[in-house]
């Protein structure tokens, strides 16, 4: 049963992750007490990820060749680079500058033998397209759960996870139904990966009115990784609506702006019930945009997996 578990698609993208990240979520919250085990929970949505990708795709040589590749190490060095800051206690100063320094690097690198041919005008903007879609995203990813130390905005400690599971939802659909299998499903395993973090951080949240924390090691081991297979998903798309799909998910993030406020002043009361229901009211909003492109591309495109 257990060999049938790693070897089967489901298994694999789905099952793995959300379980490996769910349990070592609460497992790094118990050890590491309630500094350090708050601080660096988030870790858990990585190594979810990571093992997932082991096994749909094995570890890739370095230095790699493919952009599914790349977008392993890129990837993997967002995780350690957050967890450094938040060791470190540069959380908000350092990740205000790797906010900048990541995303710039990794455009380079994924796209360097083009750039270095030549770069063309679309290749130009697409890449500053990408850009600012990273800053989006970091920005959302740390500012939306600030305040969750306050009784009253204590939820927003699960809006993080909240966005990064519709939007890799999104990003894995689209991806299966019109991009690359691969990519698709390592966009599903994020959404299983955040799926199970942020179960753990409702469970907390819910018993005891604190989430999980997120920090660095969420914005760039979470957030980063869904704007690694992003990049790479664009990169592979080889029509225009396609990227306007992606760009539709990605609004996700945006949707923040609106979903924050709208879920942290409704009219709940302070008790057990709103902290179940702010989360829900959140994802709700948020998750509109990749629904959105989803079910365009199932109806109207008719797009289907062969």
């Amino acid at each position: 049963m257990f060999e049938n578990l790693l070897t089967s698609d489901i298994g694999r993208t789905a099952i793995v992750p959300f379980g490996v990240t769910f349990a070592l979520a609460l497992i790094v919250r118990a050890a590491g007490g309630r500094v350090l085990g708050h601080r660096l929970a988030a870790i858990a949505i990585g190594a979810g990820f990571f093992v997932a990708y082991y096994l749909i795709d094995g570890i890739p040589a370095f230095p790699p060749a493919a952009t599914k590749h790349k977008v392993f190490y890129i990837a993997a060095a967002g995780l350690a680079l957050g967890v450094v800051l938040d060791l470190a206690g540069l959380t908000r100063a350092g990740g205000h500058l790797l906010a900048f320094l990541l995303p710039a690097g990794a455009l380079y690198w994924l796209r360097q033998n083009q750039i270095a041919a030549g770069a063309s005008g679309a290749l130009i903007a697409t890449l500053a397209a990408l850009f600012l879609v990273s800053i989006v995203v970091y920005w959302r990813q740390a500012a939306s759960a600030r305040g969750s130390d306050e009784p009253a905005s204590s939820s927003a400690a699960l809006f993080p996870p909240i966005q990064l599971l519709v939007a890799a939802i999104g990003l894995g659909g689209i991806a299966l139904l019109g991009i690359s299998l691969g990519f698709g499903s390592l966009g599903l395993a994020l959404a299983a990966a955040s799926g199970g973090y942020l179960l753990a951080s409702y469970l907390a949240h819910a018993f005891a009115g604190r989430g999980l924390g997120y920090g660095a090691t969420g914005a760039f081991g979470g957030g980063g990784l869904w704007l690694a297979l992003g990049y790479g998903a664009v990169f592979e798309a080889d029509a225009p609506v396609k990227l306007v799909l992606l760009g539709v998910i990605a609004l996700a993030f945006v949707a923040d702006f609106l979903a924050r406020p709208i879920a942290l002043a409704a009219p709940f009361g302070a008790g057990a019930f709103a902290r179940l229901a702010r989360p829900i009211l959140h994802g709700a909003v948020v998750g509109i945009p990749p629904a959105a492109a989803l079910a365009y591309a199932w109806f109207a495109l008719g797009w289907r997996m062969g």
